[in-house]
């Protein structure tokens, strides 16, 4: 199909959006700052919208800007794993993967990923992000990510999500807060000053009922969106969380926290492992994805991450 969009003045684009001036593009392409300020300036002539706001002290995106940005990023990400996926045919596996995690997996096997794919890929440049479940489903739509870990399914046919592991979710908390007991009824724990994140996707994947969710966000009286800073202000006594056992699994086993399973209803979500149907994956990502299922499987068997892994059907592709 014919398109208004050309590859040079996209990279060139992107340039200028992620240094934030011509000035500094120019100096990292060895590209005269006119000719990309003349090439910005077509693309957005042939594209009809103004792209970049010009400043004293560079440039700022426009919403228009901001939408071709996040898709020229994942276009030239998928020429550039196109490109190496082909040469590499024929020697070890290279090429970029880019891989995003939710919080509880970045603390329960985001290391052992890092460290598995430096030791047995050694060619392949390894790229992790990590945030909300919902946002890592808009990377891998732009193409920013090759592979997610992720605690809601994607509700896109562009996007494939296998379950890879259930687990029941805890009320983490001091023992001086939550003592050392058994499992605790969720009726007991909104009786507690409660600490958790204000998105209403996490609520979602904490619980499938809304009543559970309502009654949940009407007792929370401190939102922190970040893993960690949750952790510590749960760790000072400020609060407890109701979250995955494998999301403080270090806190626990220093003592720091407790962890109690919530009953009356209990609480469980599913891991899922996501994936592009759009594109072909690279040796590279294929090769990332078995050891991500690896390392899932390794992580739930030591206990690192309590759960019951989903089936038999983790091969990979």
């Amino acid at each position: 199909m014919p398109t208004k969009l050309d590859f040079r003045r996209l990279r060139y684009f992107v340039a200028v959006c992620e240094l934030g001036s011509f000035s500094k593009a120019s100096e990292f392409l060895n590209v005269a700052q006119s000719a990309l300020s003349q090439h910005v300036a077509t693309l957005e002539e042939d594209l009809g919208v103004q792209l970049l706001v010009r400043q004293p002290r560079g440039v700022s995106r426009t919403e228009a800007g901001d939408r071709l940005f996040a898709h020229a990023r994942g276009v030239l990400h998928a020429l550039e794993q196109a490109e190496l996926d082909v040469v590499s045919l024929s020697r070890a596996v290279v090429g970029p993967v880019m891989v995003g995690f939710n919080y509880t997996a970045m603390e329960a096997i985001g290391l052992p990923f890092i460290r598995r794919v430096a030791s047995t890929l050694t060619e392949v440049k390894l790229r992790v992000i990590e945030a909300h479940s919902e946002i890592m489903h808009q990377w891998m739509l732009s193409g920013q990510a090759d592979l997610a870990l992720t605690l809601v399914p994607p509700n896109d046919d562009r996007l494939e999500g296998v379950p890879l592991l259930d687990e029941d979710l805890v009320c983490l908390g001091t023992r001086a807060m939550i003592g050392d007991g058994g499992p605790i009824d969720l009726s007991d724990v909104l009786r507690l000053p409660l600490i958790m994140p204000g998105r209403t996707a996490v609520l979602q994947a904490l619980a499938s009922d809304a009543e559970v969710r309502n009654a949940i966000a009407a007792k929370v009286y401190l939102e922190i969106e970040s893993a960690v800073p949750l952790k510590r202000a749960v760790s000072a006594g400020l609060g407890v969380t109701v979250q995955s056992a494998a999301l403080a699994g270090d806190e626990i086993a220093r003592g720091e926290l407790v962890a109690r399973p919530v009953v009356n209803p209990s609480m469980g979500r599913t891991l899922y492992l996501v994936s592009s149907r759009m594109k072909t994956a690279s040796r590279a990502v294929v090769e990332a994805r078995r050891l991500m299922i690896d390392v899932v499987r390794e992580a739930q068997a030591s206990g690192r991450w309590p759960g019951r892994l989903r089936g038999t059907h983790l091969e990979t592709r």
